[in-house]
């Protein structure tokens, strides 16, 4: 993409390439709500309004007020399953204060507050990198049209302990749906978080949630970057392995401006950034 310069490092093919890790083959996520819905088979509708009445299959009401429907999004196999009551703690491990920019104080407030959700899970579908992106980007399709309802409050991704407001989640998923057929574009802010740490007196800030793909996480230490620029290179960098143009190893260097060289390091089974004045 241009975005980055090239450090003199040989960088290997695509081909030579090959990932230590399996992506996680299941692909989740939970819809919130800020109240029980009376007929939750009515989401059946709206499925049906954006991809067509073949998409929706069997929808079991059998032990209502609990309601299970199955989605059929090319070929692909989504159980969404409407459970009445708040989301278990265990289940969602909500972050303390406001996650940078994927929600308010408002919108955590109401979060934290919900009384009913969805959880959609696609089983057995990201056996390899492209199966999983696939997987992501028709799930994030799913959400984004789900997220329609009246009452939805926002999204929580479990693999990622991302927590997402409907209001980011739908501006997200406009623009997957604008760069659809762009095979060089993947919705990271919806799969990926960003943290940050402290480590002695230095800051860190890197992913959480590359592992579900198969990565280790990347992170930078010790950044002297305002934290939007930070932000926008791990989003960047996140995409660019996701959708299998780069894989960060130990020992590799990256340089993000002329003359400025990072290094990789592995430690802990991440990924550091060192140095390059970043």
């Amino acid at each position: 993409m241009g975005l980055f310069n090239r450090s003199k490092k040989k960088t290997p093919s695509i081909s030579d390439k090959a990932f230590s890790q399996q992506a996680e083959s299941d692909t989740a996520c939970i819809l919130i709500m800020d109240r029980v819905m009376e007929d939750a088979s009515q989401a059946a509708t709206i499925v049906k309004q954006v991809f067509g009445s073949d998409a929706v299959g069997e929808i079991d009401q059998s032990h209502s007020p609990l309601t299970h429907i199955i989605v059929k999004l090319e070929e692909t196999e989504f159980w969404c399953s409407y459970m009445p009551f708040p989301v278990p703690p265990e289940e969602m491990n909500l972050p303390n204060t406001p996650q940078y920019s994927m929600f308010n104080p408002e919108e955590y407030q109401a979060i934290c507050n919900s009384k009913s959700f969805w959880l959609i899970v696609q089983k057995g579908g990201g056996q390899s990198l492209a199966g999983k992106r696939q997987v992501c980007r028709l799930l994030t399709s799913l959400v984004g049209a789900l997220l329609e309802a009246e009452g939805s409050l926002g999204v929580y991704v479990n693999a990622a302990e991302l927590l997402i407001s409907r209001r980011v989640y739908l501006q997200n998923a406009d623009i997957l749906k604008k760069n659809a057929e762009d095979p060089n574009y993947f919705p990271a802010p919806l799969w990926i978080a960003i943290r940050q740490g402290q480590k002695g007196d230095m800051l860190l800030m890197g992913t959480w949630g590359l592992r579900q793909f198969g990565f280790p996480e990347l992170w930078f230490l010790d950044p002297k970057s305002h934290w939007a620029e930070i932000h926008e290179k791990l989003y960047l960098m996140s995409i660019f392995q996701i959708t299998e143009k780069e894989l960060y190893k130990d020992g590799d260097t990256i340089a993000f401006t002329e003359g400025n060289i990072t290094t990789f390091k592995e430690m802990n089974g991440a990924l550091f950034l060192i140095g390059g004045n970043v």
